[in-house]
């Protein structure tokens, strides 16, 4: 998982050591000057006098726990309704892959691997006999549960968490067509990170267990309903390159 690295009060000379020892190691550096506050979910590092590499990975080390946390609650909120311990890490995986697919940015991928954990953090609002019901749901039954997304946007801004996974979180269930909610949006209307979690949400749902469900999809399956749903659920470039990447074709 890539990490952001802010070094406080650093000189230029310090940050390009820093950068070029993050080479290859998913890290983020981003210099803070006097008086800024710190990007969200970034390892504070302070300026001292150890070398760049050593310094750098005293800041990989750093962050490794509050990550793992971040892990462990997305497998909580998932594990509430049977699914799998992993699978969180599986659509954090595939988030990674389909950014770097994209040609998105280091910071970009940063922000669409912890929206991958925390889409669905509005679950933990929704009471057990609905979230977990295995009849059909009434309609006061759908609205609750397709407040979540909005609930689990709403959770995060008002403890100043995570603010730049907001529009993904919020956004998730959006549709290309403009059927898709919590607001109805339509095609570039919807966060890029959002049309780009629609997929993801969607690929991983179908091809991993779910309770209302005996069975799971194949890939096959899934890229099959992704096709289908082109220019309607999805955002049809961005189908078209989570298919030619191959994203999840060997079952990872």
């Amino acid at each position: 998982m890539i990490k952001r690295i802010a070094v406080l009060n650093a000189d230029g000379a310090l940050c390009q050591a820093l950068s070029s020892a993050a080479q290859g190691r998913d890290a983020i550096i981003v210099a803070v000057p006097p008086g800024e506050t710190p990007p969200p979910g970034a390892v504070m590092l302070a300026t001292g006098s150890a070398p760049a590499e050593t310094a750098l990975n005293a800041a990989l080390a750093a962050g490794a726990e509050p990550e793992g946390l971040l892990v462990l609650l997305a497998d909580a909120v998932a594990c509430r309704e049977g699914i799998p311990e992993g699978s969180s890490e599986r659509v954090r995986c595939h988030a990674s892959r389909f950014a770097r697919a994209l040609g998105l940015s280091m910071e970009d991928q940063f922000s669409l691997e912890r929206a991958a954990l925390l889409r669905d953090i509005g679950k933990i609002r929704i009471p057990n006999d609905i979230l977990l019901k295995k009849s059909v749901l009434d309609y006061d039954e759908w609205t609750l549960l397709h407040s979540h997304a909005a609930l689990g946007a709403e959770l995060l801004a008002e403890r100043g968490l995570f603010c730049d996974v907001l529009d993904a979180v919020r956004y998730h269930h959006e549709c290309y067509d403009g059927t898709g909610y919590p607001e109805h949006l339509e095609k570039d209307a919807i966060p890029l990170p959002a049309r780009i979690m629609k997929i993801l949400d969607v690929y991983c749902a179908m091809t991993s267990p779910r309770h209302y469900r005996p069975t799971s999809y194949t890939h096959e399956d899934a890229v099959v309903h992704l096709n289908n749903e082109r220019g309607k659920h999805f955002d049809p470039r961005l189908v078209d390159v989570f298919i030619e990447a191959g994203i999840g074709v060997n079952g990872d």
